[in-house]
């Protein structure tokens, strides 16, 4: 009896895990919180079962429009699209207490860590692909008046079905002080300028056995300053 309580309690806790629910700054479920949950979602209005949004070529979306202070726990999202490559042109953008310049932009697979442009299941603990095409994402983003979240298609086809839901905390309280806001960028440089140009597989020479110690002509990823107390 005492190895399958063992066993039940392991499993549970991998799913805990692989849900995003582990971390420390998720709630305690043994504890009464003071946060009221909320979701906005594609939901049909009518109360039928059409959840879902299409979404026209050159065609934004507002998906979130809420106040704070709040901070969001998931994000959730299935495409149904017939463009090829259309995560690389499915723009998702996250605004913060009304700024005009999101915080967050970044093609919609790139932000769930679909790089190359096509779907393929993965797991983490802070995003998922599911075998069905099914993104989440378990950040926790805080924000103290405002967040507004759109997606754009800046494809050539229709969007034919969006499905979201975007489930929030609002907070009976101001955040503390020095709370982070959440940010995620999407660079590319196509052609990327490098130092060459002619190799055709890794491990050549040509390649390995290049000196360069001073970074010239590397791709840059981040460049960024910290604050003069931080550490990072």
């Amino acid at each position: 009896m005492s190895r399958c309580i063992l066993l039940v309690y392991l499993a549970a806790s991998v799913s805990l895990t692989a849900l995003g629910q582990s971390a420390a700054w998720q709630p305690n479920l043994t504890r009464q919180q003071p946060y009221t949950l909320h979701r906005s979602s594609s939901a049909d209005p009518t109360g039928a079962n059409a959840d879902r949004r299409k979404i026209d070529p050159g065609e934004t979306l507002t998906v979130l429009d809420t106040d704070g202070p709040a901070l969001i726990s998931h994000l959730w999202f299935t495409i149904a699209s017939s463009e090829p490559y259309h995560l690389k042109r499915i723009v998702l953008r996250i605004y913060w207490d009304g700024e005009e310049t999101p915080s967050v932009e970044a093609p919609i697979g790139d932000f769930f860590g679909l790089g190359l442009g096509y779907y393929h299941p993965w797991q983490s603990e802070m995003l998922s692909v599911g075998s069905v095409k099914d993104l989440n994402c378990f950040f926790p983003m805080p924000f103290e008046r405002h967040a507004r979240i759109t997606v754009t298609n800046e494809g050539q086809r229709a969007v034919k079905a969006l499905y979201y839901n975007i489930e929030y905390r609002m907070e009976p309280t101001t955040l503390a002080p020095g709370t982070l806001y959440f940010h995620a960028q999407f660079r590319q440089a196509q052609p990327n300028h490098g130092w060459i140009n002619s190799w055709t597989r890794n491990g050549q020479p040509l390649v390995n056995k290049k000196a360069n110690l001073t970074g010239q002509d590397n791709y840059v990823w981040l460049d960024a300053k910290a604050r003069a107390n931080t550490q990072v």
